[in-house]
Formats: structure tokens, C-alpha cells, sequence
């Protein structure tokens, strides 16, 4: 449990507070799917309007769906957090506003909370709870949270509670989401974006969502691995948890919400507050980038969700975390791949961290590499650059910074990221929403510079072994250097490998496309001269009066067709076998030819 001493004193309290208000049902619950239809339609009469009226603004558009999200609540919540996320896709301005959704301001009754949490635990709740605030402190998309103590441990926990009936609605929404992908889909429309991708990850985000036990299994690894970090993640409770509670230690922290709301109204009494426990903020900024970087780089197990809501700040400049529900890690591939990227980053190398942006893509169309590397060049320079100068505004030259100028390049030439990278794009993004509070003056070139030297020792403080052993394991320290710059460099080349055969994929598949558009095109024709054919057949030969049936110019072409007789009509009926058969065998190779080098770039 936290040791008293690094519970820290009020800053604000209370007051101003904006109680949440209670609600006996989910809104829009009942008539659910007309609601959202009635909510998307909303959106795009309002976006049809700006753009005929020339107001339209990436802005406003996503001021306006977030606000029918809010409306709409539940895993629509998800679906905008989820779109802000795509800022390969959708303009920055757009994403940003939808990134700024709230969780939801409505609770729901004390005695839904309780009956929900005696029906979990299967005894009534004073049976394990002398004490139950009946008013909710914190609520989301999902469930609210109520402060109590537990009977047998004598200890104050937050109790987080599921939303009555949230499982059935969100199933209700996510098949609502299912059928819409599948239209946009069969329309193909823009099949860019990979609609299906989006849904599965929505569907997955939502598995996790659903299921307190999810949360609880990343808060006790998070405990164990963030505790190195000197960083404190409140104690689970699984003997009172279960999938629609989750019961853990509570915090009586001051959250950084209250520290940038106090930085921004008081900063007076913000000052004599730091002074009084302890804190500096330089201290505090840190310990949160080195922390991250450690999380995503090393445990490969990082908090997604770092918005100022879910930092609290104790004594001492010591830091705790709340809410794990978006805990991430990366497939191991790619996250070699990043932390080389980042290296690159540290070291000044932009070149190779110009080929490595185009490794972690999700898609790589046909491309002038040199052209597009050249362009990533610049920018990581340019960005570089900007770190070393104090008196720039934060978002200039944060990390995060870094990865938009990087995005937005590759967009511009038709390419999409990975999940992955956007999963950490906003691991960072949030976190700059603290930092800029913090130390908005951080270089972080030389901050990344003593994240991997902190690394490196780590690393070598890890193969410590008995005195007898040290030699040994100096001596293999050299050896271990080169094996990974040897994995590195197989990596990176493979990598290349596999891109370089995706953009002849894409130049090949071109290529098929144009020649396949042509064989369609004389594949049509020959069809409309077979139909022309055979109706001059029937009036010559065997006095079918088609003429009337076709329009004057039809009837004009055969009628001035001269008289063949049948045994002209048989020859150009075996032409004509022979043209269809040799088309059709045409097609089929071509087809085949596109799916074997799909093939053979999905072996290399």
C-alpha cells in the first residue's frame, strides 16, 4: 500500500467541482439503432451544408461528430477515440477534436451499482464493504467509480462499476458498426481506409472493455514492472473483483488535471503547493518520458491513456497511474523496428530513421523512395533542430511533433500506418497534454540520448554474476554488441527487402490493372459485336424482323450490312469461338499472374 508520507496536500479541493448527474437509464437506450442513424445523417446533412456554403473545416467537422458521439455515448465513444487516432487518414485538426471526447458526465443510480456488485460477488455488500459512498467520483464511457472501504483489510478502494446493461448495448452498437463497415466495403468506398481493420481493432478495444479482468491483469503487471521505474500503480483487489468490478487501492493523490487547472487559474498557490511538497516539475517530466520510453521499449508494456486525468501526483516529485483499461504492447517485429527508429532519432542518424518510417507503414504504394526519404530528411532535421531551441513553443519540438511531420509526409504519398504506431502516437500525445505544463523547454534529442544510455546500463547492470564470473562476462559484453548490430542490420535489411518487393508489387499490380482494363475493354466490344453479328444472322437468314425492335441508327447498320450466306456466317462463327477462347484464356493469366506476385512478396 502507499506510504502516507508521499500522500500529498490539497491543492484546489472540491470546490468547483461540477457534480455528475444520475440518470435512471442509458441515453438514447431505448430505439437505439434510429438514434445513430439519426445522429450520422445529422453529420452529414451538417457536412454537406459547410462544404456547399465553403465553411467547411476539418475543425468544425470534428466538432460536430464528436458532439453526436457524445450524444450517442457508450462504444461510440470508442469509435471517435479510435477515428482520432487516424491521422494518416483524416485531416490533424479533425482528429484532434475528436481526441478531446469525454468519457460522459452521467451516472446511474447507487442502487443499480450495488445490485450489480452483490450480484457479482454473490453476498450482500456489507459483507465485504463497511463503507459505500452512494455518490460517484469519477465516471466513463463504461462505469463509474464510487470510494469504499473494505471490511476485512481496513482499506479505502475505488470501486469501479460497470453500467447496467452496457454489455448488451455496446453488442447492439458494434453490430450496428459491423453492417455499416460491411456497406462501405461492398460500395468500395474509399477502400483505402481499410474499414475492416478499423472494426476488428474496435471489436478487440471493446473485448477488453467489457471485462474489468482485462484491466486487473495489466494493473498487477504494471505494478510489478513500473515499480523499478519508481513510479506507483494502485493494488488490485481480485478476491472482490470480477468482470463487471474491478476494486483497487485508492490514491488520495492531486491529479494533473488539478495541476494544469491550478497552473492556469492560480498559479500563485500552484508555486506554494510544489514548495510545500516537494515537487519539481522538471523532476516529475522526466520521470514521465523516461518512464514511457521504458514502458514501450523495454517491458513492451505501456499505459495508452497518459492524459492528465490518469497521472496523480504524490510527494517528493513520485508518481502514480491510474486507469489501465488502455494498457498496449507491440508485436515484437515492429517494436524493433520502432526502437530503432528512435535511436536513429537520438543519435542524429535521420537517414536511417527515413528508411525505417517507411518500414513501419502499414501500406507502401509505388513510390519515388529517394524522393519521399529526401523529404523525411528534412523534416527529422528541421525537427532536430527545433528541440535546441528553449523558447519555441512545446508542441514545435515534442516527440509527438516528430511523428505528425513524419505521418503527414507519407500520406501525402499515399501510404497508412500501422496500429501500432498510432496506439503509440497517442500514448505520447497525451502525455504532452502534462508536459507542456511541466517543462515545456525539454530538448528531447538529449532527452532520448540519456533514455538509451540509461538503457545501455540496465542492460549491462543485468549480466552481473559472481566475481568470478566478471571477466567472463566483460569479455562477453563485446560479443553482445555485435550480435545486436548483427540482428539489427538483419532486420533492417530484411525490412528493406520486403518493402522494396511491395513497391514492385505496386508497380507490377499497376501494371496488371492496365492491361486487364484493355482486355475488359476489347472483351466488351467483342461481346457487342457477337450480339450485332447474330441479329444479322437471324434477319438474313432466318427472317426474324429485328429491325423493328432496335432504334432507327441500329436498324440503319443492318440494313446496310451486305447479304453473306451461310457459309460465310460459319467461318466468322469459328473466328469469333477462336477470339472469345483466346480472351478468356487471357484473363485467366492475368488474374493468375497478379495473385502469384502477391504471392511470392508475401514469401520474401
Amino acid at each position: 500500500m502507499l506510504s502516507l508520507r508521499f500522500v500529498p496536500t490539497r491543492l484546489l479541493g472540491p470546490v468547483g467541482k461540477a457534480p455528475i448527474l444520475i440518470t435512471r437509464r442509458a441515453p438514447w437506450a431505448r430505439l437505439r439503432t434510429l438514434a445513430i442513424a439519426t445522429v450520422l445523417l445529422r453529420f452529414a446533412g451538417a457536412l454537406a451544408w459547410l462544404r456547399l456554403t465553403g465553411a467547411l473545416d476539418a475543425r468544425v467537422a470534428g466538432a460536430r461528430l464528436r458532439h453526436g458521439f457524445e450524444q450517442l455515448g457508450g462504444l461510440w465513444l470508442k469509435v471517435g477515440q479510435l477515428l482520432s487516432l487516424r491521422i494518416d487518414l483524416f485531416p490533424l485538426g479533425f482528429c484532434q477534436e475528436l481526441a478531446i471526447l469525454q468519457h460522459g458526465s452521467l451516472g446511474f443510480p447507487a442502487s443499480a451499482a450495488r445490485r450489480i456488485v452483490e450480484a457479482d460477488l454473490g453476498v450482500a455488500l456489507e459483507h465485504h464493504f463497511d463503507e459505500f459512498d452512494d455518490q460517484p467520483f469519477a465516471v466513463a464511457s463504461i462505469g463509474q467509480v464510487h470510494r469504499a472501504r473494505l471490511r476485512r483489510e481496513g482499506v479505502v478502494v475505488a470501486v469501479k462499476v460497470q453500467k447496467p446493461d452496457a454489455a448488451r448495448l455496446f453488442g447492439s452498437d458494434l453490430a450496428f458498426v459491423r453492417a455499416f463497415v460491411t456497406v462501405l466495403r461492398l460500395v468500395r468506398f474509399w477502400p483505402h481506409m481499410r474499414w475492416d481493420w478499423g472494426y476488428d481493432e474496435l471489436r478487440a478495444v471493446m473485448k477488453e472493455e467489457i471485462d474489468y479482468h482485462y484491466e486487473a491483469s495489466a494493473m498487477r503487471r504494471m505494478r510489478r514492472t513500473l515499480r523499478r521505474h519508481s513510479i506507483y500503480v494502485p493494488r488490485v483487489f481480485r478476491r472482490y473483483s470480477s468482470r463487471r468490478v474491478l476494486v483497487a487501492e485508492y490514491i488520495d493523490a492531486v491529479s494533473m488535471a488539478e495541476y494544469v487547472q491550478a497552473a492556469e487559474g492560480d498559479p500563485d498557490r500552484l508555486a506554494a503547493w510544489r514548495h510545500e511538497n516537494r515537487i519539481d516539475p522538471r523532476k516529475v517530466a522526466k520521470r514521465l518520458i523516461l518512464s514511457l520510453f521504458r514502458q514501450m521499449l523495454e517491458d513492451n508494456l505501456y499505459h495508452g491513456d497518459l492524459h492528465p486525468g490518469n497521472i496523480l501526483l504524490l510527494r517528493d516529485d513520485r508518481i502514480a497511474l491510474i486507469d489501465f483499461g488502455a494498457s498496449n504492447f507491440t508485436e515484437r517485429e515492429y517494436l524493433q523496428k520502432f526502437r530503432m527508429f528512435v535511436l536513429a532519432l537520438a543519435t542524429r542518424d535521420y537517414a536511417k530513421s527515413a528508411d525505417l518510417s517507411l518500414m513501419l507503414t502499414a501500406s507502401l504504394p509505388d513510390l519515388d523512395q529517394d524522393t519521399v526519404k529526401d523529404e523525411l530528411v528534412r523534416a527529422l532535421r528541421a525537427w532536430a533542430t527545433r528541440t535546441d531551441v528553449p523558447e519555441l513553443p512545446y508542441h514545435d519540438k515534442s516527440i509527438d511533433n516528430a511523428a505528425i511531420e513524419v505521418v503527414t509526409i507519407l500520406v501525402r504519398h499515399k501510404c497508412t500506418m500501422e496500429w501500432a504506431w498510432l496506439r503509440i502516437h497517442r500514448a505520447l500525445s497525451t502525455l504532452d497534454m502534462s508536459l507542456i505544463h511541466l517543462y515545456a523547454e525539454v530538448n528531447y534529442t538529449k532527452m532520448l540520448q540519456r533514455y538509451f544510455r540509461r538503457a545501455e546500463r540496465r542492460r549491462l547492470t543485468a549480466l552481473r554474476a559472481p566475481d568470478m564470473l566478471r571477466r567472463l562476462v566483460a569479455s562477453q559484453t563485446g560479443w553482445l554488441d555485435i550480435q545486436d548490430r548483427v540482428n539489427d542490420y538483419t532486420l533492417f535489411q530484411g525490412t528493406l527487402v520486403r518493402r522494396h518487393a511491395q513497391v514492385l508489387r505496386g508497380a507490377a499490380s499497376k501494371a496488371t490493372a492496365i492491361w486487364r482494363f484493355v482486355a475488359q475493354l476489347v472483351w466488351s466490344a467483342v461481346l457487342a459485336s457477337g450480339v450485332f453479328g447474330l441479329l444479322a444472322y437471324l434477319q438474313q437468314h432466318r427472317g426474324v424482323p429485328v429491325v423493328r425492335w432496335l432504334g432507327p441508327q441500329m436498324a440503319g447498320w443492318l440494313e446496310r450490312l451486305p447479304f453473306l450466306d451461310s457459309a460465310v456466317w460459319l467461318l466468322t462463327a469459328m473466328v469469333y469461338t477462336y477470339i472469345v477462347w483466346t480472351l478468356v484464356k487471357l484473363r485467366g493469366r492475368l488474374r493468375r499472374g497478379d495473385r502469384g506476385t502477391h504471392e511470392r512478396v508475401a514469401a520474401v
